[in-house]
């Protein structure tokens, strides 16, 4: 190989790089040391209100119940797939909570949870490509739901996950208690 030909080698692959991060809310490995699940067929659940008055809870099991909804930029209903910020924004809005749509600004309006007090329902947010651009909700047991990339389905993931966990920026809420 030339050294002409490794130059427009190393710009192609620049070139798809770039498009590839692009076209996804976040990119994920390959391989990952803790498996993620995804689930076939995601229920829509109707828009309801926890009894016990903890939001987060009923957020974090719409949340779950979207598994297996295919990823669509700019997605925010299961009709259409969903892309990370459009997850976090359906499943806020079905307990009647009003939310930013994308990532950065849920980031801001978001207030900061310590790492040790997550509960489900809490965002995680990530830092993809040295920008904060991916987020997931917190279902509890160390696991959260995301809607990763382009050709992938809403799963769980574990946040010891060795691509995710380095990428951590911080643990955020956006939903109130008050009814």
């Amino acid at each position: 190989m030339t050294i002409k030909q490794l130059h427009t080698f190393t710009q192609l692959t620049i070139l798809a790089t770039v498009i590839l991060v692009l076209s996804s809310c976040a990119s994920t490995p390959r391989k990952t040391q803790q498996a993620d699940s995804s689930r076939d067929g995601a229920q829509q659940l109707p828009p309801s209100k926890n009894t016990q008055g903890d939001k987060g809870l009923t957020i974090a099991h719409i949340a779950e119940s979207m598994v297996g909804v295919d990823y669509r930029y700019g997605g925010s209903h299961p009709d259409e797939g969903f892309d990370c910020s459009g997850l976090v924004f359906y499943s806020h809005t079905q307990v009647g909570e009003q939310v930013p749509r994308v990532s950065y600004a849920q980031l801001a309006a978001s207030y900061e949870v310590d790492k040790e007090d997550i509960k489900p329902g809490d965002l995680l947010f990530y830092r993809i490509n040295g920008k904060p651009s991916h987020v997931g909700i917190y279902i509890g047991h160390g696991q959260f739901v995301h809607a990763p990339s382009s050709g992938k389905k809403v799963r769980v993931s574990s946040v010891e996950n060795v691509y995710f966990k380095p990428r951590f920026i911080r643990a955020g809420r956006l939903y109130t208690n008050d009814d």
